[in-house]
Parts: C-alpha cells; structure tokens; sequence
C-alpha cells in the first residue's frame, strides 16, 4: 500500500500537467469590454500556442450573428481577419478552435463602438 501513494500521486500530476496544456486566448483586438470611438476593420485574437480557428463571428444586439470568413487554412496563434463594416452598438464576437492536442475550445468577446463613431 505504501507503493500505491507514491503512484497515485504520478498519476494525478500527469493529469493536472495536461490539463494545462490546452491552448488558451491570450489577447485580443479590439479588447474585450471596451468603448472604441471608431469602429474597427480588423478583428484580431491571439492564442498562447498555435490553433486551427473554425469559426469566427460577430453579432450586433439581437440581430442575426454574421459569419467572418474566409477563415485561414493553417493553425496559427495570432489571426487578423476583416470585420464587415459596422457602425455605432454593442458587439459580440464569438469564436471557435482546435488546439494542436484536438481540444476544441469557444470563446467571446464584446466591445461597443460609441454613438459618435461614423457609420
């Protein structure tokens, strides 16, 4: 029994070691919960290691969320992608990935564009 603690406790570590090895977003532009005078072109995430992004959209309010596409063909850990033209509202950027270890992981990101943004 004494043998089986020791054990145990390699077999959890190796566990908790994957579990933190999944890719996570590290940054994002335009950042989440914030005001922008003027309204972006681009949308841009960065992740802490190489990802294959699969899905990528944006929302305005309770319209229909509109999909961004082209996506890219190759994992990366930063993407830039153009956002069609927007005006002044609060938006939502949802988000899609598959890290190199096939974990799939989601995300958002909100950020509203002021009323005195041009259209």
């Amino acid at each position: 029994m004494k043998h089986l603690s020791p054990l145990m406790a390699l077999v959890l570590m190796a566990f908790a070691s994957q579990s933190h090895a999944h890719a996570h977003l590290h940054s994002t532009k335009p950042a989440n919960h914030s005001t922008l005078s003027t309204a972006p072109t681009t949308v841009s995430l960065e992740f802490e290691e190489a990802v294959q992004l699969t899905a990528l959209a944006i929302q305005k309010g309770d319209a229909t969320a509109q999909k961004i596409a082209p996506l890219p063909a190759e994992p990366s850990k930063t993407f830039t992608l153009p956002l069609p033209a927007i005006g002044s509202g609060h938006y939502v950027v949802t988000w899609r990935a598959v890290s190199d270890d096939r974990h799939v992981m989601s995300g958002k990101l909100d950020f509203t564009v002021s009323s005195s943004a041009a259209k």
